[in-house]
């Protein structure tokens, strides 16, 4: 009768386990459908920082993160070679 129990109980983890891989395989099998979407793959290729030939990419610095306050900054141009902004050069 203990053997049965035991078994009872090994049988209920394994599907229970079997379930979680099972969703994980949906999980994934619906993340590569959507990876096929054109603009689904330009927006993930976006995130990872890669631009299409022929495109520009700025690197903006000092910006706050996402949830960040901004904080003030003082007027640091001083002529120098960063200019205006710290990447336009100054015009006067």
């Amino acid at each position: 009768m203990r053997g049965y129990l035991h078994q009872r109980s090994e049988l209920a983890e394994q599907r229970a386990a079997l379930a979680e891989l099972e969703d994980r395989r949906d999980a994934l099998s619906r993340q590569l459908t959507a990876l096929r979407r054109p603009e689904v793959l330009e927006a993930r290729a976006r995130e990872l920082g890669l631009v299409l030939p022929g495109e520009r990419t700025y690197l903006l610095r000092g910006l706050p993160e996402p949830g960040e306050e901004p904080t003030a900054v003082a007027d640091e141009d001083d002529g120098g070679d960063g200019g205006l902004l710290g990447f336009i050069p100054n015009p006067f």
